[in-house]
C-alpha cells in the first residue's frame, strides 16, 4: 500500500539477538576469505544520509534468523556508497537507490542485486533468490543476452528481478507483454513479474495499461488487493514529479485518467491519494476537505477498503493537524477502522490522537493495549511507547 514504507518505519520487527558480521571493506581480502570458506560475498551499500539504510542495519540485519544465515553463508561487507570503493560499485552497477544489496561469488562476479527498504520477510525472500541461478539478476541477464529467449519462464523471472532491482529493461518488457495472454496471467510467477514492472513504471506505462485491460482475470486469480497494491505503488511513483513542481493541474489530470481507466477502483484510489498529494505540497486545508469528502463516499466500499482509508486519514490528521475538531473526527475514523480491523497499528494511532486531544488517561490505556497486542503480532509499537513516554514526562 501507499504507506507501506511509513508503516514499516514506525512499526519495526520486535525480536532480534545478534547482527550480521560485517568483517571488512577490502574486496580482495573478502574474495580470498570467501574462496577459503566456500562462501559467496554479500555487500550492503549504504549512505550516511539514508534513513532506510539505518533502519535496515538496526532492525533487519539484527534479526537472529537473518544474521545467522548471512554469517554462515557469506563474507559480509558494509560499504559507504560515497566512499572511494563505494563509488566504484555505484558507477559499475549504475546504482541510485539505497540501500542496495549486492551478491557476488568468491571471484567477485555479480550474481544478484536488490534495492530499497525491505521487511524481514522481503529480505529473506531476496536472500533465497540470491542463491538460485534461475532467479539471480545477473545470471538471468547473461542468459537473456546470450540467447534469443522465447521461454516465458526466463522472461518473467528476468522482468521480476530487473524491476525489483530498479534495472528496467524496456525492450525485454515489451517482448514479455507481447507473449502474455489470459491463461498465462493465471500463473503466479507471471503475475508477480507484471506486478513488479507495473509498480516501478508508473500510471501511464504500457504494463499498467495491460494490467487495467486485464484486471478481471487478474482479480479472479490473484485478488483485488493485489491490483490495488500495484496501482498504489505506481501512483506513488507518478506522484513525485507533480509534488516537486506543485503541479496541481497535472496531478488532477492524472487522477482523472486513473478514474476513467479504473472506474470505481480508480475513484477509491483517488480518495486515498488526493489528500496525500495536497499534504505533500503543504495545502493542508485542501487535504483535510478531501478527507471529509472521502468519508462521505465510503458507504458502498468493502470493509477492507473502509478500514484502510479510515486508518490512513486518521494517521494523517494525527501527524499534521492540531485543531480539536479535526482530531475528534480522526478519532471517530480510527474507531471505525478498529471496528473492522482490531490491530495494534490502529490502536497506536488512536493513542496518539487521544494524546493530542489531552485525554491522557485514555491515551495511556490505549497505548498499553496496543503494546500487548503488538507482542502477539510480533511488531514493535514505537508510537505507543512514545505516547507513554510523553505522558510519563508530564508527571
Amino acid at each position: 500500500m501507499w504507506k507501506k514504507t511509513l508503516i514499516i518505519l514506525f512499526f519495526p520487527i520486535l525480536t532480534y539477538a545478534q547482527n550480521i558480521n560485517f568483517e571488512m571493506t577490502d574486496l580482495e581480502k573478502a574474495q580470498q576469505k570467501a574462496k577459503n570458506q566456500n562462501k559467496d560475498i554479500f555487500i550492503d551499500l549504504y549512505t550516511n544520509w539514508c534513513i532506510n539504510c539505518e533502519w535496515m542495519q538496526e532492525e533487519v540485519f539484527k534479526t537472529k534468523k537473518i544474521a545467522s544465515y548471512y554469517n554462515e553463508n557469506y563474507i559480509n561487507l558494509s560499504i559507504d556508497a560515497e566512499s572511494k570503493l563505494g563509488k566504484q560499485f555505484v558507477e559499475k552497477y549504475k546504482l541510485s537507490i539505497y540501500p542496495t544489496y549486492l551478491y557476488l561469488n568468491s571471484s567477485g562476479e555479480a550474481l544478484h542485486l536488490v534495492t530499497g527498504l525491505k521487511t524481514k520477510e522481503e529480505f529473506i525472500e531476496g536472500s533465497k533468490e540470491a542463491k538460485d541461478p534461475s532467479q539471480q539478476l545477473f545470471s538471468l541477464q547473461k542468459n537473456i543476452k546470450q540467447n534469443a529467449h522465447s521461454d516465458i519462464n526466463v522472461l518473467s523471472n528476468y522482468i521480476y528481478a530487473t524491476y525489483k532491482a530498479a534495472y528496467e529493461d524496456k525492450s525485454v518488457l515489451d517482448e514479455f507483454l507481447l507473449k502474455l495472454n489470459d491463461e498465462l496471467l493465471k500463473e503466479k510467477y507471471i503475475w508477480r513479474a507484471l506486478k513488479e514492472a507495473s509498480m516501478h513504471s508508473g500510471l501511464h506505462s504500457e504494463c499498467l495499461n495491460y494490467l487495467v485491460k486485464h484486471s478481471s482475470i487478474i482479480e479472479e486469480n490473484h485478488g483485488i488487493k493485489e491490483i490495488i497494491q500495484t496501482i498504489n505503488a505506481a501512483t506513488s511513483r507518478s506522484m513525485q514529479p507533480y509534488v516537486s513542481k506543485k503541479d496541481i493541474k497535472g496531478w488532477e489530470e492524472l487522477m482523472d485518467y486513473l478514474k476513467k481507466s479504473m472506474g470505481k477502483q480508480g475513484e477509491t484510489l483517488m480518495l486515498a491519494y488526493n489528500p496525500t498529494f495536497y499534504i505533500q505540497i503543504q495545502n493542508f486545508d485542501k487535504a483535510y476537505s478531501l478527507m471529509k469528502e472521502g468519508v462521505a463516499k465510503l458507504h458502498n466500499r468493502t470493509p477492507d477498503v473502509k478500514a484502510y482509508l479510515y486508518r490512513n486519514w486518521a494517521w494523517d490528521v494525527y501527524h499534521y493537524y492540531n485543531e480539536e475538531t479535526k482530531l475528534s473526527n480522526a478519532l471517530e475514523w480510527i474507531d471505525n477502522s478498529l471496528d473492522i480491523h482490531y490491530n495494534s497499528i490502529n490502536l497506536e494511532t488512536k493513542s496518539g490522537i487521544l494524546l493530542k486531544l489531552k485525554k491522557f488517561e485514555q491515551a495511556k490505556l490505549t497505548a498499553l493495549e496496543a503494546i500487548e497486542l503488538a507482542k502477539k503480532e510480533k511488531v514493535h509499537p514505537t508510537l505507543a511507547y512514545n505516547v507513554l513516554e510523553k505522558i510519563n514526562a508530564m508527571k
